[in-house]
């Protein structure tokens, strides 16, 4: 049996079937674990990139959400945690979403919280004020401009 077919297998078995078990609506694979299960060494990127793949999350039943740990690369390393939604049976990844070609859904947000930034003074009087903003850097320049006039500069 291939690497990656014993790899798909021992997760399935070991981490996402328990998981589902339980009822949880995660699971966390760290790649490290895996391959000390297996009793192998040398094979963190093949284990990675199975982990990452939408083979074995199509088989498992699972979503990758987010990837934790590991170099600031992204690449392959063995503290690498892939955390999973589970998904229901028969429900494959992707599932839920619902694209609309139109832009219907982003549309639907337009005007959020429109009443609340109205109430503060409008959106950008509210986002000046939540940054504490003072002058830009022309009034600062007009300002001291003003003040070496006046000082008789």
């Amino acid at each position: 049996m291939a690497p990656t077919d014993v790899t798909k297998q021992h997760v399935i078995e070991k981490y996402i079937k328990p998981a589902r078990q339980r009822g949880e609506k995660t699971v966390e694979v760290r790649v490290g674990n895996v391959l000390k299960e297996l009793g192998w060494s040398n094979r963190t990127p093949s284990v990675f990139s199975t982990l990452g793949s939408q083979p074995f999350q199509k088989q498992a039943g699972v979503e990758l959400i987010e990837k934790r740990g590991g170099p600031a690369s992204g690449g392959p390393s063995t503290t690498v945690r892939f955390i999973y939604r589970v998904l229901d049976e028969g429900q494959s990844p992707g599932m839920e979403r619902k694209v609309l070609s139109n832009g219907a859904g982003l549309m639907s947000l337009y005007g959020i919280c429109g009443e609340t930034f109205r109430q503060l003074g409008g959106g950008e009087a509210y986002l000046k004020a939540e940054r504490d903003w003072g002058p830009d850097a022309w009034e600062k320049y007009e300002a001291e401009l003003a003040q070496r006039k006046k000082e008789g500069n």
